[in-house]
């Protein structure tokens, strides 16, 4: 059994949380509670397959599309998630965030916006206003343990003409919500009555609470469409970098892996 409880002192390991407190923030005298690794050690598996690949001891070049890597991801999604994938329609990149940045440039033009749920994860508003787009929010609304949103409000800014983009956090973040099935249908009809194309990032779609199960973005989409995620949330993993989506429309496929 994993052992929770053993502490890890990370400190002097150059790690972004522990290491550059004063650096982001000003001052050392705090605790950094806004990265979202963790603090225990990462799974004994992961290590051993690690130490495995660095005894090879040959780091050449390599591919990333091969039948180990997109059949563990088929077999993550069926058996996590119960969805079906087509492997054929996997990409990669080196993180989430740059994956989201690329398909916004790919699908909007400058000044043109992307609509997000608020509050939202602050990498967000970077990369859609560091690609000169303008953020469109929507709130989220706190009723008793839960957000909503409101359609209502969502569609009209949906049905906006500069609207070309809704990135969707799911589950989101930093509010823990998962979306059910019900919301997401909604989401996909707006979505594809409007034209407007969908980045559905769900890098922490294996962390839930609750009884209300992640649903993927593909188990409803419609129209144009992407799946990005990453195994660096849940199994603790960011250092490693790496991220993968699924891009069913192959025009949008081949214009994101040109790039």
């Amino acid at each position: 059994m994993f052992d929770f409880s053993k502490v890890v002192d990370r400190h002097g390991t150059w790690c972004t949380q522990w290491d550059y407190v004063a650096d982001r923030f000003g001052t050392a005298d705090l605790l950094p509670f806004t990265i979202s690794d963790m603090d225990f050690a990462t799974a004994p598996c992961i290590i051993e397959a690690l130490n495995q690949r660095v005894m090879h001891g040959v780091f050449g070049y390599s591919r990333w599309k091969n039948d180990e890597f997109l059949a563990a991801i088929a077999h993550w999604f069926s058996t996590q998630h119960y969805t079906a994938i087509d492997t054929q329609t996997v990409v990669y990149g080196p993180s989430v965030i740059y994956m989201v940045s690329e398909l916004i440039r790919q699908w909007s033009e400058t000044g043109e916006g992307v609509v997000i749920h608020t509050p939202a994860y602050d990498a967000f508003y970077k990369a859609i206003e560091g690609n000169q787009r303008t953020v469109m929010p929507v709130a989220l609304e706190k009723q008793a343990d839960d957000w909503f949103c409101d359609m209502g409000k969502l569609e009209a800014v949906l049905a906006k003409p500069e609207c070309k983009i809704m990135l969707l956090c799911s589950p989101q973040n930093p509010t823990g919500k998962v979306w059910t099935c019900d919301e997401l249908e909604i989401m996909a009809d707006l979505c594809e009555r409007h034209g407007v194309r969908v980045i559905s990032d769900e890098i922490h779609m294996d962390m839930v609470w609750g009884e209300q199960p992640h649903i993927p973005w593909s188990n409803v989409a419609r129209g144009d469409w992407a799946l990005l995620t990453s195994g660096s949330k849940s199994f603790n993993i960011p250092a490693l970098t790496g991220a993968y989506g699924i891009i069913e429309n192959s025009s949008s496929r081949d214009a994101y892996l040109s790039h």
